[in-house]
């Protein structure tokens, strides 16, 4: 098998664990779920999410682009979600939103929307990554992207689980949309492999990793954390972000050996 072939593999294998997270959500009744599983699964996103910007921006984006670029393109990500979330409704035409008045059902739909643009984001320079450590040894291309599997998948329960709860999105929809954010991955070790093998490298990467990070950040402070807490079952939501942080924690740990 050429290496080529190995990239496209290891990313396809890395961006269906998003799918496999999904597919927790089978394990749940739609009609009615527990307000404590809900202050926990997105207390899990919100702990996965943060513990994967923090740990992969301090710990290696920023010893290859140094801390202040690193910072820079965080604070720029964080940036965006704020002027979204402050003008997006504005621009169009919904001046009179008011998150306060939304139903739960349409805030957990909503959620589970952003967030999937989120990770799509993420995973598709993920994607790009495994594709050039491939490129460049079987060996790393293949630990790495176990280690994004491992990570992808509470990251696809982050997606499904807030559709699937909101009562507004069905079961199959909620998996679906999970899956197809973890194929981006595999779309950015295609468009790596073929169109900017010669011009993407891994510091365009890590910049790239770092706004996202920052994005990522955002989401999780400033949507998913307060409707955990909105739910009223803290230790729901302590015992989820205790697992995001553990399991996040323990795929980066290994991708780091």
């Amino acid at each position: 098998m050429s290496r080529m072939h190995e990239a496209m593999l290891f990313s396809t294998v890395a961006g269906l664990s998003t799918g496999l997270g999904g597919l927790i959500v089978l394990f749940f009744r739609q009609d009615q779920v527990d307000l404590g599983v809900i202050a926990a699964m997105l207390g899990t996103a919100a702990s996965a999410m943060i513990t994967v910007s923090f740990v992969d921006l301090f710990w290696n984006v920023a010893i290859v682009i140094g801390l202040s670029h690193a910072v820079g393109c965080c604070c720029a990500g964080f940036a965006v979600v704020v002027a979204a979330r402050r003008y997006g409704p504005n621009l169009m035409g919904n001046g009179g939103f008011n998150k306060a008045e939304e139903s739960s059902d349409l805030r957990l739909r909503r959620l589970g929307i952003i967030t999937a643009i989120t990770l799509t984001c993420h995973n598709l320079p993920e994607g790009m990554a495994v594709a050039l450590s491939t490129m460049g040894s079987t060996h790393l291309g293949l630990r790495m992207a176990f280690a994004i599997a491992l990570h992808n998948i509470p990251e696809g329960l982050a997606i499904a689980g807030p559709l699937m709860m909101s009562r507004k999105t069905s079961r199959l929809s909620a998996i679906g949309l999970a899956l197809a954010s973890g194929l981006s991955e595999p779309v950015g070790a295609l468009m790596t492999l073929i169109f900017f093998k010669h011009f993407i490298t891994e510091t365009a990467i890590d910049h790239a990793l770092a706004f996202v990070g920052g994005v990522m950040i955002a989401v999780a402070s400033l949507e998913l954390i307060p409707e955990a807490l909105r739910v009223d079952r803290p230790v729901h939501t302590a015992t989820g972000c205790l697992l995001g942080t553990i399991v996040m924690g323990a795929s980066l740990q290994y991708l780091a050996e």
